[in-house]
């Protein structure tokens, strides 16, 4: 147990690192190179979309890299180690503007964001392909992701609280100089605890020892291939979840410019996180209780349907900062929620998808669900430049009333439609507690539904 616990703490260190440096670049990355580098919103959403193309190809590849990785430091081990500097290194040149010609720095930019991406998958994969490596009983996997999960929570919201004050006040106003300094404090502490996390990778190795090394057999591409298109349960949940996070997440990139331009102030974001924080924690903290009495997916379809009917409370138009302070604080604090019961989701699904063909292939199942989650980052990024070149923004000048009477009916009716979509599609998701249980137990006695 006293292994268990230190793997808990390492593992929740090392995602509070890669989530901080995560959540700058989806967060702020539309913002800062249209408000500081002053590119049109369309030319970013184009990256966006370009990078998340090339992310379609190059994320699976780096699956199965992983996947076929075999060294004696492990297979995940010398991605965890060696990429958070790389990806620091990374972030901290994305935010810097050198002294070039815009379309120099255009090059610059899609140079650098692909690159970024790159290396940020293979940690991203190895990260999450530890969950089912460290444990299958659902209870310390549910401890392990909860624990972790409200650690990254606190840490993302708690960057959502002091980003703009901060940026505002390390530039003295000037967005340039605050969000390159911004980065460097985040890159410092993502390499410091990627290191931690990489050291501790010899407890997680001997508590793996312990229960039973998965299969040690070549898996191809093909079967690889194979054990994906077969796994139903994945597909749903992948699937469900896009449409939750494209277009919450397209409202997340939109809704710093409503907040600076039709209330005022670009850093009321942060009351919203205020907010979030411990309202999320809360409920991560009670969803295990919440899974006990019933199923990840009766838990997320109440908490969508939720979040849709307050997203359309968006469309009422009030000066009152408050008023959508509230709607964005309980908005975000359900994602808290819905990432932690996603990624459960997902790791089980590893079992079944072994149950299911034979093979059982993790960084290649955990890969669906960075890249899902890349790839609505990414989309929603792109949708956003674009809406906003089509609603009528101009880059650091006076927006219309009408341009921000469209933004204001985008941030209400958008996540509500995805919303409702994702809660019909869930309906699809079919792996209950009793049958993962049934298949745990199934493959401990070498049983798979094909024999």
């Amino acid at each position: 147990m006293d292994n268990f616990n230190k793997i808990i703490k390492n593992f929740t260190f090392g995602g509070i690192g890669q989530n901080l440096i995560y959540d700058l670049m989806t967060g702020a990355y539309l913002f800062f190179f249209t408000e500081a580098a002053g590119f049109s919103a369309a030319t970013i959403g184009t990256v966006l979309l370009v990078v998340r193309i090339y992310g379609l190809i190059a994320d699976p590849i780096a699956a199965v890299l992983i996947e076929k990785t075999d060294t004696k430091w492990g297979k995940y081990k010398p991605y965890i180690t060696v990429m958070p500097v790389v990806i620091s290194l990374l972030l901290v040149a994305l935010f810097y503007h050198p002294p070039i010609s815009q379309g120099a720095y255009l090059v610059y930019i899609y140079i650098l964001t692909i690159l970024f991406w790159t290396a940020y998958a293979f940690f991203d994969i190895s990260y999450w392909s530890l969950v089912p490596s460290i444990t299958k009983e659902e209870g310390k996997r549910m401890k392990l992701l909860t624990v972790a999960k409200m650690g990254i929570l606190f840490a993302a919201f708690g960057l959502g609280i002091v980003q703009m004050p901060l940026v505002n006040l390390l530039g003295s106003g000037n967005y340039n100089t605050g969000f390159l300094y911004l980065s460097i404090i985040l890159a410092v502490i993502f390499t410091i605890e990627g290191v931690t996390l990489a050291k501790s990778l010899s407890l997680i190795t001997e508590d793996v020892d312990s229960k039973g090394k998965a299969a040690k057999e070549k898996v191809t591409v093909k079967q690889m291939i194979s054990a994906l298109s077969a796994n139903k349960p994945l597909i749903s949940i992948i699937v469900a979840k896009m449409f939750i996070y494209i277009p919450v997440s397209l409202k997340g990139a939109l809704v710093i410019y409503f907040y600076k331009y039709q209330l005022g102030n670009d850093s009321l974001g942060s009351f919203a996180s205020m907010l979030s924080l411990p309202l999320t924690l809360f409920l991560v903290a009670f969803a295990p209780k919440l899974i006990k009495k019933y199923s990840d997916k009766k838990i997320m379809t109440v908490f969508i349907i939720f979040q849709a009917l307050i997203s359309m409370l968006y469309i009422i138009n009030t000066d009152v900062s408050s008023y959508y302070i509230v709607i964005d604080g309980v908005s975000n604090a359900l994602l808290g929620v819905y990432s932690l019961l996603i990624t459960n989701m997902v790791a089980s699904t590893v079992e079944y998808g072994e149950w299911k063909t034979g093979h059982r292939t993790e960084s290649i199942i955990f890969s669906t669900n960075t890249i899902s989650s890349k790839l609505a980052t990414g989309l929603s990024g792109a949708f956003a430049g674009w809406i906003l070149t089509g609603i009528g923004y101009t880059p650091t000048g006076t927006q219309t009333v009408e341009t921000l009477v469209r933004l204001q009916y985008v941030l209400a009716i958008v996540p509500a439609v995805g919303l409702v979509i994702s809660a019909f599609l869930l309906r699809s998701y079919i792996l209950t507690s009793d049958r993962y249980k049934q298949i745990c137990a199934d493959l401990a006695e070498g049983k798979h539904e094909h024999d």
